[in-house]
C-alpha cells in the first residue's frame, strides 16, 4: 500500500460513516488483510447527532460490523452545543469530537493505526476551499494520507469508482441528505465548482488538483523540518512567555518566519486553531506596522528588541 499506511503487524480501526467512502474503506482493507500482513480490528462509528438520520446510519454500521464479524464501537455527542460552548464551527467542533472518538477508542481495541474514508475527489475539494480562503503552501497541501495513527488509504481512489465497486459487489451504503444542500461551501464545491472546472478541462480536474497538492505538501514539509530547527534556535521561554530576537527573526525568509510563528502560537494555543489570519497579525507586529496583536488564547508584543508571545489566560479565545 503506497505510503506505508499500514505495515506488517497493523491493526486498523475502521471509521465508518455509513457513506460510500467509508464503507468501500471498510471493504477494501478487509480484502486486502486477507493476504497482506494486517488485520482489522473493528470498526468505529461516531454520532455527531446533527442529523435526524443519525440514529439510522448508526444502526447501519452496526448491522455492517455484524455482518462482516467485526467489532463495533460507537459513541455519541452533541456537536452543536458544544460547537456553541467552545465558540468553534459545526464542521470543526465534529472534527474534534470524532477523531478524539477515534483515536480513544483505537487504544480501546489495541488497534494502531486509525483508518478514514476520505477519497479523491475530498482532497480536491479540500484544496480548492483552501485555495479560496487564502491558504499557504500547508493549506494547500490539502489532506495529508497519514497523520500520526490516522490514515487515510482511499486518498488516490475517486468516488465514483468506488461506487462502482461497491454496486458490482452487491454492498449497500447509506446517504447524508445534507450533501445535497448547496448552502454548505463544501458542497457547492462538489456539485458546482467542481464540474464546470470539468467542463472547462474537457475532463477530470481531481487528479490534478490532487497531484498540485502533493507537490505543496512535499515543498511544505521540507520547509517545516527547515523551520522546526529554527524555531529552537530563534524561540526562548523566558517569565512563562515565548521571546523572539526581533532582528534574528527578520534575517530568515519569509516563509520561515511564517512557520516559526505559527508554530510558537500553536505552543501556547492549548488546542485552538491557528490560521493564516492569525499568522499574519503577528508578522504585523513582527514588522513593526503594529505595537500588538491577540490571537486565539495569546498575545503578541513588541518589548525592545524582542517579540513576546503570552498567554491571556483560559477564558481567552
Amino acid at each position: 500500500m503506497r505510503h506505508a499506511l499500514c505495515p506488517p503487524g497493523t491493526r486498523v480501526l475502521v471509521g465508518v460513516s455509513g457513506g460510500s467512502d467509508s464503507v468501500a474503506l471498510l471493504r477494501a482493507l478487509l480484502e486486502l488483510s486477507r493476504t497482506s500482513d494486517f488485520g482489522v480490528a473493528a470498526v468505529a462509528h461516531f454520532n455527531h447527532r446533527l442529523r435526524e438520520t443519525a440514529a439510522r446510519d448508526e444502526a447501519f454500521c452496526r448491522a455492517l460490523a455484524r455482518t462482516l464479524d467485526l467489532p463495533f464501537v460507537t459513541e455519541s455527542a452533541d456537536v452543536a452545543a458544544h460547537a456553541a460552548a467552545e465558540r468553534l464551527s459545526i464542521e470543526d467542533a465534529a472534527r474534534r469530537l470524532r477523531y478524539d472518538f477515534l483515536e480513544r477508542s483505537a487504544h480501546d481495541v489495541g488497534a494502531t493505526r486509525v483508518a478514514v474514508g476520505h477519497t479523491l475527489d475530498d482532497q480536491a475539494e479540500t484544496v480548492l476551499l483552501k485555495l479560496m480562503r487564502g491558504a499557504g503552501p500547508g493549506g494547500l497541501a490539502g489532506v495529508y494520507p497519514r497523520r500520526g495513527i490516522v490514515v487515510r488509504p482511499l486518498i488516490e481512489a475517486s468516488r465514483d469508482d468506488l461506487r462502482a465497486w461497491l454496486s458490482a459487489l452487491g454492498q449497500p451504503w447509506v446517504d447524508d441528505e445534507t450533501n445535497a444542500d448547496v448552502s454548505n461551501p463544501r458542497n457547492r464545491v462538489r456539485h458546482r465548482v467542481l464540474p464546470e472546472l470539468d467542463a472547462a478541462y474537457g475532463g477530470s480536474t481531481r487528479g490534478a488538483i490532487a497531484r498540485a497538492a502533493e507537490l505543496a505538501r512535499e515543498d511544505g514539509q521540507w520547509l517545516d523540518e527547515q523551520a522546526a530547527g529554527r524555531y529552537r534556535d530563534l524561540v526562548t521561554v523566558v517569565q512563562d512567555c515565548l521571546q523572539l530576537d526581533v532582528a534574528a527573526l527578520l534575517a530568515e525568509p519569509p516563509a520561515l518566519q511564517r512557520r516559526v510563528l505559527w508554530q510558537a502560537m500553536r505552543t501556547r494555543g492549548g488546542g485552538r486553531e491557528i490560521g493564516l489570519d492569525h499568522v499574519e497579525l503577528a508578522l504585523a507586529v513582527l514588522r513593526g506596522h503594529s505595537r500588538a496583536a491577540d490571537v486565539p488564547g495569546s498575545r503578541w508584543e513588541l518589548r525592545g528588541r524582542n517579540l513576546v508571545l503570552y498567554d491571556q489566560g483560559p477564558g481567552a479565545k
